[in-house]
């Protein structure tokens, strides 16, 4: 249960999980809020039945109401599925899954927090229905330390209920794309001297564009042919973006690029990955950065740290500090071989830590009511997430 087929995070880390499972080891099934996503015709392709609650992408806020013919649906599908499973992810989402597999007995109703809690805060309502959902819950899944520690402090949940499963990446994709670094710089424009710069994030407030392009002000004062690329759907901010770099005169290196499907190909093209968010739960554009052989500036919230170690395979920088960020970007873009050095030590990290077989050993252990295996506080050290857009 999820409440969109969009390309986003959490949604791919489903589609990875569903497609190491579906018609090997289980039989899977989908239930999304709203019909249509790009996401849709992949797992239409694996054969995945997908059924939808009809919800088109503002009608939350629009019309609510359609989410209560939404729930009933939910709930005959349960009962006419009879599924050993009932596994909700994300915000809303959660609360429908977890009362749906109550009210159909299901025998293991599982949700998952993927973020910390800051959702709670922009939408006061989602505070009880996650509470509610902890509740109706027999597990809790989440996917970083932070996150732990934060769903226990906000919503005192009882913490055997949860359960650790790293996010992950496929390395190959990543490697592949290398041999084309000098190909896509091409096509893109980038002359050889200069030195880019990628930001991977949808444009909303919170991921800290706004911060990144004071940084990036700073920075090209010192490297003239520094190179800034935006990588992310709009979200409602980009004409405000593109006034403040304009505003503060970088616009020519500057480049906002709108949703990609060759997210592997451009992080090859780079030199640097940046992650400016306010908020994290675990990255997983850190994970993909550094599967690219790319060292990473991300700012020190939520689960960054547990990927990120500073000084080793990267940097970490206060959020909301352009000014210590751009002192970081500086410093790695000066120095290439260091850079090279951290980014290979990040994709033996992703490698030994963060891989898909460990994330789909974790949710195997879990539905079958095997976890404890893993150890008495019931982490699982796990992963699931990319496959690259284009080939959903």
């Amino acid at each position: 249960m999820i409440g969109s087929l969009e390309i986003g995070g959490t949604e791919r880390q489903m589609a990875t999980l569903i497609r190491h499972l579906h018609s090997r080891t289980h039989s899977c099934y989908v239930f999304s809020l709203q019909s249509n996503g790009p996401l849709r015709g992949y797992l239409g392709n694996l054969g995945v039945p997908v059924y939808s609650g009809k919800l088109k992408k503002r009608d939350l806020l629009r019309a609510p109401w359609k989410l209560i013919p939404a729930q009933w649906k939910l709930i005959k599908i349960v009962r006419q599925l009879r599924p050993s499973v009932v596994h909700s992810l994300l915000p809303l989402a959660t609360f429908m899954g977890a009362l749906a597999g109550r009210m159909g007995g299901v025998p293991v109703v599982i949700t998952s927090r993927r973020g910390l809690g800051n959702h709670q805060d922009r939408h006061l309502i989602l505070k009880p229905l996650d509470r509610i959902a902890n509740q109706l819950s027999y597990r809790v899944t989440v996917n970083s330390k932070a996150v732990w520690n934060d769903i226990i402090n906000r919503d005192h949940i009882d913490e055997s209920k949860l359960v650790l499963i790293y996010n992950a990446v496929d390395p190959t994709l990543f490697e592949e794309a290398l041999r084309y670094r000098e190909k896509v710089r091409r096509e893109l424009g980038i002359k050889p001297h200069e030195k880019v710069t990628i930001v991977v994030a949808n444009l909303i407030p919170y991921k800290g564009h706004s911060d990144l392009l004071k940084a990036a002000r700073q920075v090209v004062d010192q490297i003239p042919e520094a190179k800034f690329l935006l990588v992310g759907e709009d979200r409602g901010i980009q004409k405000d973006l593109e006034r403040g770099a304009q505003d503060l005169g970088i616009s020519d290196g500057v480049v906002f690029m709108g949703q990609r499907s060759d997210i592997a190909e451009l992080l090859a093209a780079s030199d640097l990955s940046v992650l400016p968010s306010h908020e994290e739960g675990f990255s997983n554009v850190i994970l993909e950065s550094m599967s690219a052989g790319l060292s990473v500036v991300a700012t020190c919230v939520g689960g960054n740290p547990e990927a990120v170690v500073d000084g080793v395979t990267g940097c970490l920088v206060p959020p909301r500090n352009p000014a210590a960020m751009a002192e970081k970007i500086v410093d790695l873009l000066g120095d290439p071989e260091r850079a090279k050095s951290w980014g290979e030590r990040g994709r033996k990290r992703v490698k030994e830590l963060f891989t898909i077989e460990r994330m789909v050993e974790g949710h195997l252990k879990l539905y079958e009511g095997r976890e404890e295996a893993c150890g008495s506080n019931r982490t699982m050290i796990s992963l699931g997430d990319y496959v690259r857009n284009r080939r959903f």
